[in-house]
């Protein structure tokens, strides 16, 4: 699958920083058509995969929408990955087999950041690459307009909970102070306003590191899922 023009432009003006004109974010990926995803799962920054420039813009923006494509060009990469990423993987994978949804992969920071160390770093400095990809974030959701959003783990959640608890809608009365242990058990927990006017329902899980391969452990979140998708 290839994008757009249009839909290039517009993943070009994500993903390239205008100051160094390198590719420094990856704002979602999926295996098909973005606005046609109905469920994002969320991290807290994307998985460090193979380096790109600007030369393969093209080539990058393709592999966004194409499972195959993105494979063959981070293959060695998704090997190494994090037991997190792998887990989001199978979990994207269970979606499809399940109900038939492309899950589309994005986090709460779009940023690439080489590590965790770097991230909270650029956070601590309010750098500009951080505070970038923060914005991109809500950039991908008034976007693609999903249904559903699953924040994945707890270092995820307390970002994305420290951002937005103030913005988001019919929140149960434990989100400003529960673990994400207790508020997976409670199934929707809020609300995200869209700016098209639409609501989009928020549920926090543990980390994909312990979703193997059916995620036998998340029963409730599947189910919950499943209940949201008839």
């Amino acid at each position: 699958m290839t994008v757009s023009v249009g839909f290039f432009r517009k993943i070009y003006e994500w993903v390239v920083d205008g100051r160094s004109d390198d590719i420094q974010y990856r704002p979602f990926q999926v295996d098909g058509n973005p606005y046609k995803s109905r469920v994002f799962l969320v991290g807290l920054y994307p998985e460090s995969l193979a380096y790109f420039d600007l030369n393969d813009i093209k080539m990058y923006a393709d592999s966004l929408v194409d499972g195959e494509l993105f494979e063959q060009l981070n293959g060695l990469e998704i090997i190494a990955a994090s037991r997190e990423y792998k887990g989001s993987l199978n979990f994207a994978q269970w979606m499809k087999k399940e109900f038939n949804e492309n899950v589309v992969l994005t986090n709460v920071n779009c940023l690439l950041a080489k590590d965790y160390k770097q991230f909270k770093q650029m956070k601590k400095e309010n750098h500009l690459l951080y505070l970038s990809g923060k914005q991109l974030f809500e950039k991908v959701l008034n976007e693609f307009s999903p249904e559903i959003i699953i924040i994945q783990g707890s270092k995820a959640f307390d970002e994305f909970r420290e951002i937005y608890q103030e913005r988001l809608i019919h929140k149960v009365e434990t989100f400003e102070t529960g673990t994400v242990q207790e508020l997976e058990k409670l199934g929707v927990i809020a609300e995200y306003p869209l700016e098209n006017g639409e609501n989009v329902k928020v549920i926090a899980c543990r980390n994909m590191s312990y979703f193997g391969k059916e995620g036998a452990a998340f029963g409730t979140v599947k189910e919950v899922i499943g209940r949201l998708l008839k």
